[in-house]
């Protein structure tokens, strides 16, 4: 089950790179929790990261690194690339934490540098939340 686990982690990952996260590996009340300052409903997420997408001029590469898995959690180290049209570079580092009910996601801890995503992004508070 963990190497299905992190492949459906891994594909989530690759989702982000295209600004349309997939719903249907979630569970309903899946929700997505950022240091930042966010705890949403995986469809609020994917509605913030198409907005954040818009804003990139071929969206924002997420790159694995180190993957870790044991029972129903996935662990991943990743980097991020993107280039703005405003001209500035995002690049982040994270680590995802993925926990899983059966085969479909429940939730996702992200933790990044939430000065740099705001800072980047000229968002005035949590994701542009306030």
């Amino acid at each position: 089950m963990t190497d299905d686990h992190t492949q459906r982690a891994l594909a989530i990952l690759a989702a982000i790179g295209t600004g349309a996260v997939p719903l249907d590996p979630f569970t309903a009340n899946a929700h997505w929790w950022w240091n930042g300052g966010l705890d949403l409903p995986v469809a609020e997420f994917a509605a913030l990261l198409a907005d954040l997408h818009g804003r990139t001029e071929d969206g924002i590469a997420i790159t694995p690194g180190l993957t870790m898995a044991d029972g129903d959690s996935v662990m991943i180290e990743a980097t991020s690339a993107a280039r703005l049209t405003n001209g500035r570079v995002y690049a982040n580092r994270y680590i995802f934490l993925f926990h899983f009910t059966g085969d479909a996601i429940r939730e996702v801890r992200e933790y990044s540098d939430s000065a740099h995503v705001n800072a980047t992004f000229d968002l005035a508070g949590p994701m542009g939340g306030g």
